[in-house]
């Protein structure tokens, strides 16, 4: 599979780069509240 310059467009290119960074977004937000709240009591309380 090669890329030629008519094969995969610029516009291609941006939208996949684009949607990777959307998922990583995603992805380290969901990281994020994972951690709080395992670390913290803030939205759920554990019994001691």
């Amino acid at each position: 599979m090669s890329v030629s310059s008519s094969g995969v467009s610029l516009a291609q290119i941006l939208f996949s780069i684009a949607l990777g960074l959307i998922a990583l977004g995603i992805v380290a937000f969901a990281a994020y509240v994972v951690a709080t709240t395992t670390r913290s009591t803030r939205w759920f309380r554990r019994q001691s």
